[in-house]
């Protein structure tokens, strides 16, 4: 057993406890699990931690985020301390500076931290990649999404009406995680997209506005439905730093058998998502309308395929395609996970 360094409370009963929590703006809304101090210390030995230690300095404001802050809030959420070695890749991976977490965290555009996991970890602790991707039901998902909101509030200070300006918000600032389905891609998966090896398990995070979900049934050829994915993307205007494009099942084996690659993808939807300034102008998705030479040239939604993330996941029937547009002025940051003791 190590020593804490956060200050305890006593109270009477579990519902005393709630309502301190509530009344103190130290929740999201949602009941939470009591943080004691066993729960605590089982949290910090599954990542192998001493409550001390630095998980993350976040590179805008200097904030440190140490081992039991980050496992207080983890309790908090309902995580199993199998998840923690996740939570603290995605605390270390908003804390990057290109992240910019202080500006998605106040800004009225109303983003939430999208986890995104790679790699053999997903399975071993519960992830879902399959029906209900994105929804309710897994424990893994929901309470790994939850957990960095709640650090987002009580951590960082990022809470309603004060700090966090968002216009409308959105129901992943509760909690928006989820895996990538390796049995279902054709390609190679993110984890090895990014630089690390088939067996490596990393997060990826993104400052992610709401899913936009997309149906492509009745057609079965790439430049068929990738039109359709093209078009919703553009309805995300020009303020979109990247996008991440989740495609089901069921649209992954049109892709199998037409031999199209992840490239390919990319590509194609990229020289899709381009209007030209005068179109821009027409459809009002631009803050400064265009002029001159402008008028005629093509500008896309993002700046180049790389800014295109595809992953496969979801249920096995049904064609739809999920787009999530990244808020501008930050990148997705990938992280390895680590899982040794």
């Amino acid at each position: 057993m190590t020593t804490s360094i956060s200050k305890t409370f006593k109270f009477a009963d579990y519902d005393e406890a709630q309502e301190y929590y509530q009344a103190n703006g130290l929740t999201d809304g949602l009941p939470i699990v009591p943080p004691t101090g066993a729960k605590v210390q089982a949290m910090l030995d599954g990542a192998g931690l001493q409550p001390s230690d630095v998980v993350a300095v976040e590179g805008v404001r200097g904030k440190t985020f140490v081992a039991e802050t980050v496992a207080i809030n983890a309790v908090m959420a309902g995580c199993k301390p199998e998840y923690m070695p996740v939570i603290v890749a995605a605390v270390q991976a908003i804390s990057e500076p290109q992240f910019n977490f202080h500006a998605n965290s106040t800004s009225t555009n109303g983003v939430g931290v999208l986890v995104l996991v790679s790699g053999p970890i997903a399975n071993k602790i519960g992830i879902n990649s399959g029906t209900v991707l994105m929804g309710y039901g897994f424990r893994a998902n929901a309470t790994i999404g939850r957990a960095m909101g709640l650090l987002k509030m009580n951590a960082y200070g990022s809470v309603p009406h004060d700090m966090d300006k968002s216009t409308l918000g959105h129901p992943g600032q509760y909690s928006f995680c989820f895996a990538e389905d390796d049995d279902v891609i054709p390609w190679e998966p993110l984890r090895v997209e990014k630089g690390f090896t088939t067996d490596a398990s990393t997060v990826t995070v993104f400052a992610a506005n709401s899913p936009l979900q997309v149906s492509t049934h009745n057609y079965s050829q790439p430049p068929e439905f990738l039109a359709i994915v093209s078009h919703a993307i553009q309805s995300l205007g020009l303020g979109s730093s990247e996008v991440v494009v989740v495609v089901s099942p069921e649209i992954l084996e049109y892709v199998r058998s037409s031999g199209w690659s992840k490239a390919q993808i990319k590509d194609f939807v990229f020289k899709n998502i381009h209007r030209t300034g005068s179109e821009w102008n027409a459809y009002y998705r631009t803050e400064h309308p265009f002029s001159g030479d402008d008028l005629t040239t093509g500008f896309p939604v993002v700046a180049s395929p790389d800014h295109i993330t595809l992953v496969g996941g979801g249920g096995a029937a049904g064609a739809f395609v999920s787009i999530i547009g990244a808020w501008g002025g930050v990148s997705s940051v990938t992280k390895e996970i680590s899982t040794g003791r």
